[in-house]
C-alpha cells in the first residue's frame, strides 16, 4: 500500500495520529525533498534510516523504475511532499498515475493543505468552487483570467509573493467588480485572511496591512 500522507504548512501540531503511527512503522518513504523529511522526522523524535528515504525524482528514472515499483508493491511505503498534501499541485501526483497505471493499491489521508482553509475563510458562497492552481507567468495568463472573470462560481489559484500586486491590477484592468479573497501563512503566526473588492484590496497591500511576505491563495468570485 502506498500511503500519501499530510503534513503541516506552518504549524508543527497539524500533524495526525495516523501520519505520526505510520512514520514510525513504514520501512521505506518518498520524498520530495529528502532533507524536508528528514527535518520533519527530527521535529517528532521519529528515528529513521538514511537508505529508507526514497528521493521522489528517482521514479523518473525509467531504469530504476522496475526497482521502485517491486518496493511498492512489497511493502508499505509512504510519501509526503515538501508541506501539506502530496499530489495536490506537487510532483507526487506523479505517484498517483504510477499506482493507476500498475494496479496498485494506494490511499490518501486527510491532513494539512493551504487550499480547503481558504476556500472555507472566503467571504462568500463557496459550496460550489473552482481550483486552477498557479497561474501561467506569461504565455496564457492573460487568457485564463479571462476565462476566470467569466465563471459563474468562485476560482482559487495559488498566487507567488512576487506577483500578487500583477494580478491584482490585472484584474482592476479588466474592471473586475466583483470580490476577491486573500489567505496568507495559513496556520503560521502570521495568518491573514480577507474578502474585499479589489480596489480594496490593492488599497491594504499598498498601506502594507497584507505584507509581501508568504504564500497567498487568492478566491476569486464574480
Amino acid at each position: 500500500m502506498l500511503y500519501f500522507i499530510p503534513t503541516p504548512i506552518g504549524n508543527k501540531e497539524d500533524i495526525t495520529l495516523r501520519a505520526l503511527r505510520l512514520f514510525k512503522e513504514l520501512k521505506y518513504l518518498i520524498c520530495e525533498d529528502t532533507r524536508t523529511a528528514k527535518k520533519l522526522f527530527g521535529m517528532y523524535d521519529i528515528e529513521y534510516k538514511e537508505k529508507d528515504f526514497l528521493s521522489l525524482t528517482s521514479f523518473t528514472d525509467k531504469g530504476k523504475l522496475t526497482h521502485y515499483i517491486n518496493i511498492i508493491t512489497a511493502h508499505d511505503v509512504g510519501v509526503v511532499s515538501e508541506a501539506g498534501t502530496p499530489g495536490l499541485s506537487d510532483p507526487g501526483k506523479i505517484l498517483i498515475q504510477l499506482c493507476n497505471q500498475h494496479k496498485l493499491p494506494y490511499t490518501i489521508l486527510p491532513g494539512a493543505n493551504a487550499l480547503i482553509p481558504a476556500v472555507v475563510a472566503a467571504g462568500f458562497d463557496t459550496s460550489e468552487f473552482i481550483y486552477l492552481w498557479f497561474l501561467p507567468t506569461k504565455k496564457g495568463r492573460q487568457t485564463k483570467i479571462r476565462e476566470i472573470l467569466q465563471s459563474k462560481i468562485p476560482v482559487f489559484i495559488y498566487e507567488s509573493v512576487h506577483r500578487i500586486e500583477k494580478l491584482l491590477e490585472e484584474l482592476s484592468q479588466n474592471e473586475f467588480m466583483g470580490q476577491i479573497s486573500i489567505a496568507r501563512e495559513l496556520s503560521k503566526m502570521f495568518e491573514q485572511h480577507f474578502t474585499w473588492t479589489v480596489e480594496e484590496a490593492k488599497n491594504f497591500v499598498a498601506t502594507k496591512k497584507i505584507p509581501l511576505k508568504g504564500e497567498f491563495v487568492v478566491g476569486i468570485k464574480n
